[in-house]
């Protein structure tokens, strides 16, 4: 098989890196020995990611999946990123070699396709100290930083914020708006997007409008129920990175996919409490609860799934190649 045609191959298992509101914003230039991951700026959420964070992030993780296919398969290759802050010309890039190295057989390759975002409740168990050895080994840059907090006294702490950050963020119409355009209705065909069950929702797109309201009802139950879900998660993580940057968000989004595919091994799912993370105040905030000195990018709970949901869908890969 053509080099060109081998890396097309691991297309398949790119796709399924996680993104924001599962938007899929990503594109790919396939060469002869190359692979570029590119931004898809239509698909950019201007409201709820003004600074493209999870956007790139976003990259990084599909970036990932294809270093862990690519190894799988014996398939030697370089990374380099492409930062042309002047042309907003970004990339992450991979050169891959007709000679090739041995192949990996590690449980990440298989772990692509079991890991998925989950919002449902988790059972209420201590992580396993070889689960927390292993999730340390996990490599990252040295502009990134993890921190992780189990103890209840900590998790009931960072659940306030997380209930504080819910309610200020659905007074936002902007960006209830902007969340609305991305909800898909279980019944609909769509291959991006948010189905409602998965986001353990349900009808929250036809009621979304009226979080907007003071006091609405509705409103408080959703906020207690994420509380609840984050004073009650085994382990809550923040993912800090030195500086708000592309090549940082890159790495942020890397190590991410790398540490949740190291989750799926063990049989575990992550979720997002990223609400505290879009406004500066409870940004901030964040930090100093999980004692960082960096900046957050990424918040989110982990553990043994109470409802395995379908995936969310995928785009095709036709529409995403660039010749």
């Amino acid at each position: 098989m053509k080099l060109k045609n081998q890396i097309k191959s691991l297309l398949k298992y790119v796709l399924l890196a996680p993104s924001g509101y599962n938007t899929q914003p990503w594109k790919f230039r396939l060469g002869d020995d190359t692979l570029e991951i590119l931004p898809d700026y239509t698909r950019a959420r201007i409201n709820t990611d003004p600074e493209y964070r999870e956007f790139f992030m976003s990259l990084g993780a599909a970036a990932a999946n294809l270093q862990v296919a690519a190894e799988h398969f014996g398939l030697a290759y370089e990374k380099f990123y492409r930062l042309d802050d002047k042309n907003h010309d970004y990339a992450i890039v991979f050169k891959f070699s007709k000679n090739l190295s041995p192949p990996s057989y590690s449980p990440l390759f298989s772990a692509i396709k079991t890991r998925h975002t989950n919002r449902f409740p988790y059972l209420k168990e201590n992580i396993p100290k070889n689960i927390l050895a292993d999730l340390k080994k996990v490599p990252h840059s040295n502009s990134v930083e993890l921190n992780l907090v189990t103890r209840p006294g900590d998790l009931t702490l960072l659940s306030k914020l997380i209930q504080k950050s819910f309610n200020l963020w659905y007074r936002n119409q902007l960006m209830v708006e902007e969340l609305e355009t991305w909800l898909r209705d279980d019944l609909e065909i769509s291959q991006d997007g948010l189905p409602t069950s998965v986001l353990y929702l349900y009808k929250l797109g036809v009621n979304a409008k009226y979080f907007l309201l003071k006091d609405d009802p509705e409103l408080k139950n959703r906020s207690e129920h994420y509380q609840t879900l984050a004073k009650n998660a085994p382990a809550l993580c923040l993912i800090s990175t030195k500086a708000d940057t592309v090549e940082n968000w890159f790495q942020a989004g890397e190590f991410f996919e790398l540490f949740t595919l190291t989750l799926a091994v063990h049989g575990f799912a992550v979720d997002f409490f990223n609400h505290p993370l879009t406004m500066k105040k409870t940004r901030q905030e964040s930090a100093t609860a999980f004692s960082s000195h960096l900046l957050p990018q990424l918040l989110f709970r982990f553990g043994l799934p109470t409802v395995v949901p379908p995936r969310t869908p995928r785009r095709p890969l036709r529409e995403l190649l660039i010749s």
